[in-house]
């Protein structure tokens, strides 16, 4: 089960981060905490995947 707040957390951590694998760190764990399945151990994500988490985020900071 997904929390929102976790999610709206990590989504403006992904916003505001600097560095790359800031950002990806932060969309591995909205999509982890949304049960996506597929996911690396090693916390990398594919294109499709960081497309997803972006989506996620754009979502979850429009509902705040």
């Amino acid at each position: 089960m997904s929390d929102p707040n976790y999610i709206k957390k990590q989504a403006i951590r992904m916003q505001s981060a600097q560095h790359p694998k800031a950002k990806e760190d932060a969309g591995w764990r909205i999509l982890s905490n949304a049960d996506e399945p597929g996911l690396s151990d090693d916390g990398t994500l594919t294109q499709k995947q960081m497309q997803k988490a972006e989506s996620i985020a754009r979502e979850a900071l429009k509902d705040a």
